[in-house]
């Protein structure tokens, strides 16, 4: 049996977990991926990602999973990965996926590699001048403007071309930040999450909006299973394609563009809540390619 450190934090939504313990979502996806796990020939622990001993502790690797509180301390986060991954430890997803995908210009790169994305004018400090450039270059009635690092839509803020002002800034980020144009089938149709794990499409969940919210992950937003189409698919693999390599997990979030045709709005590839209760088989998906990427070599 394979020993397998299930990494998660110290905190949720700001509140303390005690050791051993998980926050609310993963812990209903661990009720199904650790047996799965088992009967794949791994035996999980849990442990906090910034466990002094992890790496002297004798694991055969170590899964990220619900490391939520990295935003707050994100640097210390790269640098502790990092730090156990030189030591030996083997990360899924590996220490330089996740600093790749810990900010989110790597959008930039997939849009170079013909990824079809959201357009963006990308800043360090939002200013009025930002907001102006954004909604004359999109020739957009609204914008959305939200941090390159983050998570949960924190600092996220809506905008309205000819009603909006500086105090509205106050609530924006406070630091890089990236504005976007507002695309109406967030709240109309919602967003589209297909999972990938070893590569190969496990399984698809729809998010939606609460009624006259806009946030389709946090605000009384609700999921179930999703069908993608051939299209979303497409994107989906071209996205994980044009990402580095040795990503055992990922999801990719997309939407409906002006066009129709959809858009990736993110890759999530450090601690995505796994949606396993909606897609149960999935979990053995997932507990067969990490027992598939501990036996490769490192990517």
């Amino acid at each position: 049996m394979r020993r397998v450190a299930y990494l998660t934090g110290a905190s949720w939504r700001g509140g303390p977990l005690q050791l051993g313990e998980l926050p609310g979502p993963d812990a209903e996806d661990y009720k199904l991926l650790e047996p799965a796990a088992r009967a794949a020939g791994i035996a999980f622990e849990i442990r906090r990602w910034d466990d002094p001993d992890l790496a002297e502790a004798g694991f055969d690797g170590a899964l990220i999973r619900s490391t939520w509180d990295y935003a707050q301390r994100a640097a210390a986060f790269r640098a502790r990965l990092a730090e156990v991954e030189a030591q030996g430890l083997r990360l899924f997803n590996p220490s330089a996926v996740v600093a790749w995908n810990a900010r989110k210009t790597y959008l930039q790169e997939l849009a170079a590699q013909d990824v079809p994305t959201i357009p963006t004018v990308w800043t360090e400090r939002v200013t009025p001048h930002d907001v102006i450039r954004a909604f004359d270059t999109f020739e957009a009635a609204e914008l959305v403007v939200k941090p390159q690092v983050g998570a949960g839509s924190q600092a996220t803020i809506r905008i309205r071309r000819n009603a909006w002002s500086e105090a509205d800034l106050i609530a924006a980020p406070t630091g890089p930040a990236m504005l976007q144009p507002f695309l109406p089938s967030i709240q109309t149709a919602g967003e589209t999450s297909i999972f990938l794990f070893g590569g190969a499409v496990a399984h698809t969940i729809h998010k939606l909006p609460a009624e006259g919210k806009w946030f389709a992950n946090v605000d009384g937003a609700r999921f179930g299973p999703g069908v993608a189409s051939a299209a979303q698919m497409e994107a989906a693999r071209a996205a994980v394609a044009a990402s580095p390599r040795g990503m055992l997990y990922a999801r990719v979030d997309l939407v409906e563009g002006q066009d129709g045709a959809p858009r990736v709005i993110e890759v999530e590839a450090i601690e995505p809540y796994l949606f396993l209760t909606f897609a149960p088989p999935a979990a053995a998906a997932l507990a067969r390619a990490l027992v598939a990427a501990l036996d490769a070599p490192p990517a």
